[in-house]
């Protein structure tokens, strides 16, 4: 062990009794009073807890590796990391540990009572969808309250002001009216059954609108199932163009240098006459909840701009590329992360050994230059103990891996994740493993990143993975690029940059989302002028 091994020790002693010294039990560390284990008594509280941005942009690679060990043997939750700095969540004996390895100076707390956001960010939580009664504004907040606010405000200064017009609540629409992107369904937070009765309700309103003698296909698609035996759903629409009507498609607008490929390469690479397929997932961590809300907005989207117009980017793209969408590929985790654990990430498999540790972190069990997993079974960053161990990673990579029995195949893969505001491509693992198409992916990454900037003004910042953030291995960017093929694979973390962190309130989905679609518009509209209609 490196010489840092006996102070650690020492502390470790010190801290993690009797927490490490019942390994029989795995028990996480720091199990505190307030923390309500599993299912036994209720919903975890995080008191006496924060979130710190810690500097570590002054440390070599070598005290790097220290600190992330000592991460890993406290089994400590680990947020977002950059090469600037490194976000995670502590409390105050947790805090002392680090304090021995990083200088006091180099934390910030930008999350400074835990628990407070959590409540704000539960308070959000509808049941269900709201009753017909109530009047929503965009944002989600109830009309009638507001006006209620106002009308007894109006009585305190009824003599310094006149009287205004009564303010007349706008209609309200129905969430599941998908005619318009309006619909307040996208400035919620909705429970799993919600999300799939809106894919149905797509599927409801779309499926065979026929477009100039084309017509929509949308179907559901059922991926497999979660450890719990819940469906893993996703929908899949595309629409169908006879033979002999050729869609064009404006592209003078779009790059076509570097490796575009010529109809040659085309046909070399087995891509002509070939169905191409762009697959978007999320939910593979629980807690990032803006991720299958965007997936959603962005089908919708899709779905309603070709209905809208049929000569419209939407409707080229639809002719050109199947576009499945699977918001939530852990449907365990998230439900878990709803209704007990906020800050949950992991599935809810059952890992073995006598404790009551669960879960393994879906993004580090994809089979690609995975490692055993350093960290204990309760960490969060806990990938397994094989590849492809999770229920939910085996059925997703099934499904990359099946398409060619589809009669199609997957060009392009977006795992949505929040949060940092990056786009990036493979590889996550390792530097040292570096892809061909890095300068296409870059090129692409940044046109991305420009669409989303220029949608909202939210700045995103485009790079390869290993060098953006902190990974393991076994991320799935580099699955579906080093094993199944897909040339344009990325990962995408959304908004914010720390302030809310997973906890985003509701008012911020719906930017979130109209960025991502014109970041994900932008990268198709680039594979299409490149691959699909080459010069």
């Amino acid at each position: 062990m490196r010489a840092f091994a006996p102070t650690l020790t020492l502390l470790l002693s010190l801290l993690v009794v009797p927490s490490l010294a019942s390994t029989t039990d795995q028990v996480p560390f720091d199990v505190s009073s307030n923390k309500l284990a599993e299912d036994k008594v209720g919903v975890e509280r995080y008191d006496d807890e924060k979130v710190w941005r810690i500097d570590w942009s002054g440390l070599s690679h070598e005290k790097r590796k220290e600190v992330m060990h000592v991460v890993e043997l406290l089994d400590l939750d680990v947020w977002h990391t950059t090469q600037r700095s490194i976000d995670i969540r502590l409390n105050s004996r947790e805090l002392e540990v680090l304090y021995g390895y990083i200088p006091q100076e180099a934390f910030q707390p930008f999350i400074d009572d835990l628990q407070s956001l959590v409540d704000l960010s539960n308070d959000a939580i509808d049941p269900q969808i709201p009753s017909s009664e109530t009047n929503l504004s965009e944002d989600g907040e109830d009309e009638a309250g507001d006006l209620l606010k106002k009308k007894k405000k109006k009585g305190k200064n009824r003599k310094s002001k006149p009287k205004p017009k009564p303010k007349i609540p706008s209609p309200r629409i129905d969430p599941y009216n998908l005619t318009t992107i309006d619909t307040p369904f996208h400035d919620k937070f909705h429970p799993l059954n919600e999300m799939y009765k809106f894919g149905d309700t797509l599927i409801s309103t779309f499926n065979d609108t026929h477009l100039n003698g084309s017509g929509i296909d949308i179907r559901q698609v059922d991926i497999g199932r979660t450890w719990e035996n819940e469906t893993i759903r996703g929908w899949s629409a595309k629409i169908h163009t006879p033979l002999d009507q050729d869609p064009g498609y404006p592209t003078a607008s779009l790059s076509r240098s570097g490796s575009g490929r010529s109809r040659a390469g085309r046909e070399e690479e087995g891509l002509e006459g070939v169905e191409l397929e762009f697959v978007v997932i999320a939910g593979q961590h629980g807690r990032e909840w803006v991720g299958p809300s965007s997936a959603l907005y962005f089908l919708h989207h899709l779905l309603l701009r070709a209905t809208e117009d049929p000569k419209s980017d939407s409707a080229i793209l639809l002719r050109s590329f199947r576009f499945t969408v699977v918001p939530q590929i852990n449907p365990d985790g998230y439900a878990y992360s709803r209704d007990k654990s906020r800050m949950w990430r992991k599935n809810r498999q059952d890992v073995g050994g006598k404790g009551s540790c669960l879960g393994i972190d879906l993004n580090a069990n994809w089979g690609y230059k995975w490692q055993h997993s350093k960290s204990t079974a309760c960490s969060e960053g806990y990938g397994g103990r094989e590849a492809f161990e999770a229920y939910e990673t085996k059925a997703m990579s099934e499904y990359l891996a099946g398409a060619g029995e589809r009669g199609n195949r997957v060009r392009a893969f977006v795992d949505l994740h929040s949060y940092g505001q990056l786009f990036m491509f493979p590889f996550a693992h390792s530097c040292d493993d570096f892809p061909p198409d890095a300068e296409m992916l870059m090129e692409a990454g940044l046109g991305v990143a420009k669409a989303m900037r220029t949608k909202q003004g939210e700045g995103y910042e485009a790079g390869q993975a290993c060098d953006l953030t902190y990974r393991a291995p076994g991320d799935a960017i580099d699955y579906t690029y080093g094993v199944t093929d897909v040339r344009w694979s990325y990962s995408a973390e959304l908004r914010d940059t720390g302030t809310y962190g997973f906890m985003l309130p509701p008012k911020l989905i719906r930017p979130t989302a109209d960025e991502i679609t014109a970041g994900l518009m932008y990268l198709a509209k680039f594979i299409y002028a490149l691959e699909v209609n080459p010069p």
